[in-house]
């Protein structure tokens, strides 16, 4: 283990702590987020999947000292994207300086459907995005994206996965728990609401009063837009009242609502006649009905009034133009309001006859009984001693009709008298809510029992999470407490003996055989097969419910009946721990998780302590190594065979950095062939220059045969004592090389893109040249000029992208350059003017020579925007033509700051701009002198420079007279 382990376990710790330090999810998420950053994460992000949309969504986000958030970032699953690789992934991926961890549990099958998914149909890679978030198995839960994570904290990310999925999902279930108890409340709210409105009701005689009750409290207890109540009289329903925004308006003889029930294809005849609750929205109603008080309703319910033997009316409400539709809860409510409104108009029409009234009564009290008695709750009403009890009530209790109060489970007589408890009943979990209802003779008292057996079992999984996490922190804290290999194991052994409950334990090392480093009774691994060597062999963790002398020496030794084994494969170090059962047990898979968890916990902890006592006798030599080691470190006998790889070759190269200990491995054999000899000369460079470092690039082939492009140095330190090698750092330019290559291409492709535009605003500004006003023309000459220096910075940008291609040319043809010249010098009148310097031309008639003039004309420009640039006001600036021998002169000179000494000799280089304080402001690209030593040296020329600071600067391009040829 690394030496940064200690602060890895101690770093895990922190992180669970954040994570169980609320319950609320998005807490969850900021504390986890937070506590990452203070371990030394630059930046973390967390992108939530939500199943409707399918989409991760950026939920929280943290950075080192600044916040910053996500939370407007929704990436479709179905999209391509490092993000939606690393949801399907089963481990974590990294992008350049980003980890990006899935948040999962479970069996990971999305992430290799084609082998793994056993659904129809299956999945594959290109369908998972909309095949396996609609499958039951599918458990991911979203990614963490960490930024510039710590070295030291990589080989903990995917435990820090698997605790961030697991707060994600202690979450979940605690949000689920709340929302169920949420609807819980309504939905009691709701029944109170409806006992009160029924006893509203119930306490009148009168029609008029029953049906204004009953429309005012579905307006004001379920917010309904508009309540409508029609009454079957004669053959046909009549509207008799209506509620709409909390006015009542009384309708009876004038209602449009006036439909025979026989025929009548209206929602209120039809729900009469079909003595059933009716759904229609606007565009289902009768012609007459849109253009009538319904016009404007999308979505109506209409509810008939009846009792058990006629329907006695209908209710309609709706929520408006523009709202809701009617919701099922609601629709139940109207009914059950609905059905105790016939029994309140049953007894008012009953009430001019008596010997009726009781016959209403019973009937309502057997239609009540008959939705109590489907009613998914238990409920229990008793009258005095006696009760009533519906069908869930009766089986939940074992209670027979009739039954007195005195047959309930005395667990529930506290609750009759108002409250609410939880009690245990046929292996289930009830709450249970109770009190008195009504008063004198009418008074009653009511049980109602809601079975929450699930979300009981849901809150015991996650206080038995809690304490699991509890127990992983504690053991990682007993692990950073140990010193050496034996005290780690028997602090690992001991806590997982307790955690697991087992009789047995061992933690045994594989060091050639398996050696034991702690057990919880004597015992000698060497006469027999033992279950830790198997499960190194296989690499993977045994659950095995039987376990046999022949699989086990323990078996027979101790009575072994039952084992769980747990290999432990960590860097160099390889064991295993040994959780034995005196009796025969199964292992559920909430366990098996839990110990997985644990398996790569203990690991870190044993190869820790492994490392830590070799640490003492290599660690002279690796300080040597490592003080010059890069990326990839080789250190080579005087042959050139590898003595010593570090660890990166597997990463890097995908060699095992160990194979040289099996087989002598030349270095220069895995070079590629094309740069083989280069590589050779290297090395005999290296091997004569002790002490020295020699730097080269070659490609190296990786395990698969792929040549990957590297720099090399090396330092022969052969007569150093604690090396006593050939050290070689071999660092990858894949990346670099990829982005000078993408930087060309994008260059070329502005510049071209860039030409077009300025071509027009060039043509069209010289035809207006001669045609704006006197008082324009200053500016057109202005125009010309920006138009023109962003020409030249497009053409100067292209010309560099041609450079480093190798594909920048000059055509030589004969000319003379002084009337070219000529036309330059008048171009750079306008700017000359604008900026206040004087400008002096002085060309001589120049002789016919073999130039590319647009090419002269580009390298003279430049130099003329570079004088007008940093010439200051009242300032001069000179172009001078002439011929001296054999020579073209030509000279550009100005009266600016002119340029340190200092930086003359790198002021050709590409991008480079003189840093004096007058020029520091003068807008460049720092290409033009690249690009205009390259044209003269094209033509077989030089370009010189003379300056000092505060007298100027003259540039001088000498070019031969008949186009000697320069060898491009």
């Amino acid at each position: 283990m690394r030496p940064g382990v200690f602060g890895v376990l101690a770093a895990l710790g922190r992180l669970q702590a954040a994570l169980l330090k609320d319950l609320e999810p998005r807490s969850i998420l900021r504390n986890f987020l937070e506590a990452a950053t203070e371990e030394g994460v630059e930046r973390a992000a967390l992108f939530l999947f939500h199943p409707k949309t399918r989409e991760l969504v950026g939920e929280v986000a943290s950075g080192r000292g600044r916040r910053y958030t996500v939370s407007a970032i929704a990436l479709p699953v179905y999209s391509q994207g490092p993000i939606q690789e690393a949801f399907f992934a089963e481990g974590p991926l990294k992008q350049k300086e980003e980890w990006l961890l899935p948040l999962a549990q479970g069996p990971f099958c999305w992430s290799d459907p084609e082998s793994r998914c056993t659904e129809r149909p299956r999945a594959t890679r290109e369908t998972r995005p909309l095949v396996c978030p609609s499958c039951p198995r599918f458990a991911a839960l979203g990614v963490l994206s960490l930024e510039g994570v710590p070295s030291g904290l990589v080989p903990a990310l995917p435990l820090v996965a698997q605790l961030t999925a697991l707060a994600l999902k202690n979450a979940e279930i605690l949000s689920g728990r709340e929302e169920a108890l949420s609807r819980l409340s309504l939905h009691a709210e709701a029944l109170r609401s409806v006992n009160e409105i029924a006893r509203q009701i119930a306490a009148n005689l009168d029609v008029n009063q029953v049906l204004s009750n009953l429309a005012l409290a579905l307006h004001r207890h379920f917010g309904f837009y508009r309540v409508t109540v029609a009454l079957v009289r004669d053959g046909f329903v009549r509207g008799h009242i209506t509620v709409k925004e909390g006015e009542v308006f009384w309708t009876e003889g004038r209602s449009r609502i006036f439909f025979p029930v026989a025929t009548s294809p209206d929602p209120f005849a039809r729900a009469v006649r079909e003595r059933r609750v009716l759904i229609v929205p606007r565009e289902g109603l009768p012609q007459e009905a849109q253009a009538g008080v319904m016009a404007f309703v999308p979505v109506a319910a209409y509810v008939p009034i009846q009792d058990e033997e006629r329907v006695l009316g209908v209710i309609a409400v709706d929520h408006g133009e523009k709202a809701r539709e009617v919701g099922p809860d609601e629709l139940r409510y109207v009914e059950l309001l609905a059905g105790m409104a016939g029994v309140a108009l049953r007894n008012a029409q009953a009430y001019r006859e008596r010997t009726e009234l009781s016959l209403a009564l019973a009937a309502e009290r057997r239609r009540l009984a008959g939705i109590l008695e489907e009613m998914p709750d238990g409920v229990v009403v008793l009258l005095g001693e006696e009760g009533f009890a519906n069908r869930r009530a009766r089986e939940v209790l074992s209670l027979e009709a009739p039954f007195r109060e005195a047959d309930l489970p005395a667990a529930l007589l506290p609750a009759l008298e108002g409250g609410r408890l939880e009690v245990s009943l046929g292996g289930r979990t009830y709450s249970v809510r109770g009190g008195p209802v009504g008063e004198g003779e009418e008074a009653a008292r009511i049980l109602v029992l809601h079975d929450i057996t699930e979300r009981t079992r849901m809150e015991a999984q996650l206080r038995e999470q809690v304490a699991f996490t509890s127990a992983l922190v504690g053991l990682a804290q007993a692990a950073l407490a140990g010193g050496g290999l034996e005290e780690v194991a028997q602090a690992l052994g001991e806590r997982l003996l307790r955690l697991f409950r087992a009789e047995v334990g061992a933690v045994a090392a594989r060091e050639g055989g398996v050696r034991l480093l702690w057990a919880s009774h004597p015992m000698d691994f060497s006469p027999g097969p033992n279950l830790i060597g198997r499960a190194l062999d296989e690499g993977r963790l045994l659950a095995l419910e039987e376990v046999t002398p022949e699989e086990c020496a323990l078996s027979g030794a101790l009575g072994v009946k039952s084992a769980l084994v747990l290999p432990l494969m960590a860097g160099g170090f390889q064991g295993g721990i040994l959780l034995g059962y005196t009796r025969p047990r199964s292992f559920p898979s909430r366990l098996l998780s839990w110990l997985a968890q644990v398996q790569s916990l203990a690991a870190l902890a044993l190869e820790k302590a492994h490392l830590l006592q070799e640490r003492e006798a290599n660690e002279a030599r690796l300080r040597a190594l490592f003080a010059y080691s890069q990326d990839v470190v080789y250190v080579l006998d005087r042959e050139g065979y590898i003595r010593w790889v570090s660890e990166s070759a597997r990463t890097v190269l995908g060699y095992d950095p160990e194979g040289y200990r099996q087989v002598r491995v030349r270095a220069l054999d895995y070079v590629h062939p094309e740069d083989r000899p280069l590589a050779e000369e290297l090395w005999r460079r290296l091997l004569s220059s002790e002490g020295e470092t020699v730097t080269g690039a070659f490609r190296v082939l990786r395990v698969d045969g792929t040549p990957v492009p590297f720099e090399a140095w090396g330092r022969n330190l052969l007569g150093e004592p604690r090396v006593g090698g050939v050290v070689v750092n071999l660092r990858d330019i894949t990346l670099r090389l990829e982005a000078e290559r993408v930087k060309s291409e994008f260059i070329a492709a502005v510049s071209h893109e860039l030409r077009t535009p300025l071509a027009v605003i060039l043509g069209l500004a010289e035809l207006l040249r001669e045609e704006v006003p006197e008082g324009a023309r200053e500016s057109l000459e202005l125009i010309l000029e920006s138009a023109f220096r962003l020409k030249n910075m497009v053409d100067n940008l292209l010309d560099v992208s041609r450079l480093e291609a190798g594909r920048f040319e000059v055509v030589r043809r004969p000319v003379r350059l002084t009337p070219v010249l000529s036309d330059l010098a008048r171009s750079f009148q306008g700017v000359a003017r604008l900026s206040g310097v004087e400008f002096k031309v002085e060309l001589e008639d120049l002789p016919l020579a073999e130039l590319d003039p647009e090419r002269i004309v580009q390298v003279v420009g430049n130099l003329l925007s570079n004088a007008f640039k940093f010439t200051p006001q009242g300032g001069t600036v000179w172009l001078r033509a002439r011929v001296e021998g054999e020579a073209l002169v030509l000279e550009v000179q100005d009266t600016g700051p002119g340029i340190p000494k200092e930086e003359l000799p790198r002021l050709f280089e590409r991008y480079r701009r003189a840093q004096s304080q007058a020029s520091r402001g003068a807008p460049g690209t720092g290409l033009g002198l690249y690009i205009s030593r390259h044209i003269v040296q094209a033509h077989g020329g030089r370009i010189e420079v003379e300056s000092e600071e505060g007298q100027g600067s003259l540039f001088r391009v000498i070019l031969p007279l008949y186009g000697a040829d320069p060898g491009h």
